[in-house]
Parts: C-alpha cells; sequence; structure tokens
C-alpha cells in the first residue's frame, strides 16, 4: 500500500461534502471529491481510490450503485456508507453488503477516525493535532449547514 490513500467522497449536498473533505484532511490522504453518484463512478474508475466515503441517497446514482460498480472494478476499494436513515444492520439485504462500514448522520468523528486507521489512514502530524477537543467523539452533524463550533478541534 502506498504512502498516502486515495479516497473518494461523495455527496450531493454541498456542506455535507465540504465538511467531510475538510475533517479529513487531517489525514495523509489524496481527496478528491463528487457531488453526485455518476461523477463519483467516472472519478472512480479513472482515479481508482483505495477509500470510498459515500451518501445513500443521491438522485443520480445511489451509494449503494456507486460502491456496486466501483467495487467490480476495483475489488480491494474499502467502501464506507454515510446516511441520515440507519443501513440494514442485520446485513439481511444483499444490497448493504457492499459497504464495509456505515456511518448514520450525524457522523461520530471518533469512530471514523478508528475504522479509517484500521484501514490504514495516518494523520499528517499526529504529535501536533488535537483531533477530538473535550468532548471526545463528538458527532459531526452531516446534513446541516456548516457550523465551525461543531468541527473538531486541531
Amino acid at each position: 500500500m502506498q504512502d498516502r490513500l486515495k479516497v473518494l467522497i461523495a455527496d450531493d449536498q454541498p456542506d455535507s461534502l465540504e465538511l467531510l473533505r475538510e475533517l479529513l484532511t487531517v489525514y495523509n490522504f489524496e481527496l478528491k471529491v463528487a457531488p453526485t453518484g455518476l461523477e463519483a463512478i467516472r472519478i472512480g474508475l479513472k482515479w481508482e481510490p483505495d477509500l470510498l466515503i459515500t451518501d445513500i441517497a443521491m438522485p443520480d446514482a445511489d451509494g449503494r450503485h456507486v460502491a456496486s460498480r466501483l467495487k467490480l472494478s476495483l475489488p480491494a476499494l474499502v467502501a464506507i456508507a454515510v446516511s441520515g436513515t440507519p443501513l440494514n444492520t442485520d446485513f439481511e439485504s444483499a444490497d448493504d453488503l457492499v459497504f464495509d462500514d456505515y456511518f448514520v448522520k450525524p457522523l461520530n468523528w471518533a469512530r471514523l477516525h478508528a475504522v479509517l486507521t484500521r484501514h490504514g489512514a495516518k494523520m499528517v502530524d499526529p504529535g501536533d493535532a488535537q483531533l477530538f477537543g473535550p468532548n471526545d467523539g463528538a458527532d459531526v452533524s452531516l446534513g446541516a449547514p456548516t457550523d465551525p463550533s461543531r468541527r473538531p478541534e486541531r
């Protein structure tokens, strides 16, 4: 695995997309963002990311379709769903099995950090970063307008 993971973020909500992109700058990632599912597929097939973080409900191609399509060409791709509604946590639906992990909004930053670290994420400078602040593991509200007071301290 290379030093910098390639991460593709897909979300049709501009505030959510920007907040997640900003939150992930503490990692040594190469980041690309896609404002639609079809754009995520296009970027993913050309760029070949290591990790996909995608919203589920997008109008042109939902996150399940994006992850399924990319995993056909990139079987090692780690796919993480971020959704405003819970996925089938019992994994009774084959549609949800395409994801390696999932998060329900508001996003729990401590849990996301643990998942990203498990998949090889490295912080840019872990010695100087204060990732969580006083409320360790606070939820970050994706889907609502960006609120600087809800961002993790750095």
